[in-house]
């Protein structure tokens, strides 16, 4: 034995000496059973504290750390299931434990997601894994999850989850593929679960939208999530007319609504969320009539609205605004001199996000996915921004809507192409400059069926005289009897002539 394994044995032997209760299983258990039984609050902040005891001191064989930790977090589990009903309860009282509860249940996830890093890396980069290679799948499957729970409690403050967060889901996920661990199945907590499904679970969270349910709701929301019989497999291939969502595993962000946009690429995945939509809807008919088939109705429509696109948290805006309804009433609009006030009806503006809106309607209307709207937000001081229709609910006696936004600065333009039969043909257009993200963070161009073709070269005119020579793409959405397009600019002229 060479100086160094002496010192770093004698240490041990020290600290074991010191009464350290993470060197064996049997210490960890008769430390465990000695945790405070005044109140899960105490033992919770105990347990929390020994993870945090644990995580300093990573020495020792790893096959037993393993072991310790899975019987630290196999009691730790129903000590953050009841802090977890406390705090709930808490946010419905309005009481100011809340936020200390908040904070606990956040450090359990938190401690178990850094306690097991350095097991995931043996497992997963490491080709020689010795011993560990046993309980490779399980570790796997728990950090996955654990993640996963911490983002989800991030949600329940009404914060989305940082960034960083999603890139180390999607990069355990990732390697998890590489290694073929995805469908391995382990049991937690008595139920048997995967990688790939607890994957998944947590891309339904994120898009079924957490802030659309009050604190009451969210717990029959996550449990409805975890207990779903089938979840789809994320696939490599796409499908068209089969599958319903895409997913960028190179991306910061959870699941979009597939449209004609996506193409094949080798970091994307595809799931089709029909059957999760249908069995939602079993639920709901097998017990009509109660809070748990509200939760499964409103979490089925809440999954399937499509085309909806969230950078980051709705948060709660009241307040009127005018708008207007329609392709016809949108483009009057922004063909009216500015000075002229365009009839418009007043609804209200309930949240936002980034990339979109939600509001309430006096009254109910007839509104397809894709249909179009205009607001204004400050009484003719500002633009009219152009928004499209992605749901309609009715809660209560309340008319929801909920739209994107396609672009906050569109202009009138006037556009002409050369017809066969007819010679040159001209209309009236919408120019919509650097459309979000979600559309693809390029300019688009809203324009009649009749004025495209694809491939089409026409010149677009703006107010000052300014020309561009466009030849249109393909279509991004259709809106109406109108249709949103992609296009590339070939010439620009001045209204001087000068290119």
């Amino acid at each position: 034995m060479g100086l160094l394994e002496k010192i770093k044995s004698l240490a041990m032997g020290i600290e074991r000496q010191r009464g350290t209760p993470f060197a064996s299983v049997k210490t960890a258990r008769k430390w465990l059973q000695s945790l405070p039984a005044s109140s899960d609050y105490d033992a919770h902040h105990a347990l929390v504290e020994g993870l945090e005891r644990y995580n300093g001191d990573t020495r020792g064989d790893a096959c037993i750390r393993i072991r310790v930790l899975m019987e630290m977090e196999a009691a730790g589990l129903p000590l953050q299931d009841r802090l977890v009903a406390q705090y709930l309860k808490s946010h419905e009282d309005n009481d100011v434990a809340r936020q200390t509860l908040w904070r606990e249940c956040h450090l359990f996830w938190g401690q178990l997601v850094v306690a097991y890093l350095p097991f995931l890396n043996l497992v997963l980069r490491n080709g020689d894994a010795g011993k560990l290679s046993a309980l490779a799948g399980e570790i796997v499957v728990r950090s996955l999850r654990n993640i996963s729970m911490a983002m989800r409690w991030e949600y329940l403050r009404g914060q989305r989850p940082p960034e960083s967060a999603w890139r180390r889901l999607h990069k355990i996920y990732r390697a998890a593929e590489s290694a073929g661990m995805t469908r391995d199945a382990v049991t937690i907590e008595g139920r048997e679960t995967s990688c790939a499904r607890e994957y998944v679970a947590m891309l339904l969270f994120d898009l079924a939208n957490p802030y659309a349910f009050g604190p009451a709701e969210i717990r029959p929301v996550m449990e409805m999530l975890d207990s779903l019989r089938e979840l789809p497999y994320p696939e490599s291939g796409l499908r068209h007319g089969r599958h319903s969502h895409i997913l960028d595993l190179a991306a910061s962000a959870g699941l979009e609504s597939i449209d004609d946009r996506w193409v094949p690429g080798g970091r994307l995945r595809y799931l089709d969320l029909r059957g999760v939509l249908n069995e939602l809807e079993q639920r709901a008919s097998q017990s009509p009539d109660t809070v748990k088939a509200a939760v499964c109705r409103k979490l089925a429509r809440v999954i399937g609205r499509q085309g909806s696109s969230r950078g980051g948290p709705r948060m709660q805006q009241f307040g009127e605004v005018r708008a207007v309804f329609g392709a016809e009433a949108v483009l009057a609009v922004f063909s009216r001199p500015r000075e002229m006030t365009p009839h418009a009806e007043l609804i209200i503006l309930r949240d936002e996000s980034g990339k979109g809106a939600g509001f309430v309607l006096k009254e109910g209307r007839e509104l397809q996915p894709g249909s179009l709207l205009a607001i204004d937000r400050d009484d003719g001081q500002s633009p009219w921004q152009l928004l499209a229709v992605r749901w309609t609910a009715v809660e209560g006696d309340q008319y929801l809507l909920g739209a994107e936004v396609l672009s906050k600065y569109p202009r009138r333009v006037d556009i002409e192409w050369e017809s066969g039969d007819s010679g040159k043909e001209t209309a009236a257009a919408l120019f919509l400059p650097l459309t979000g993200a979600s559309q693809g963070a390029i300019s688009n161009l809203l324009l009649p069926q009749a004025a495209y073709l694809p491939g089409r070269e026409l010149f677009m005119r703006q107010d000052d005289g300014t020309r561009y020579r466009l030849k249109l793409r393909d279509i991004m959405e259709k809106h109406e009897s109108w249709l949103r397009v992609g296009f590339d600019m070939l010439f620009r002229e001045s209204a001087s002539g000068t290119a």
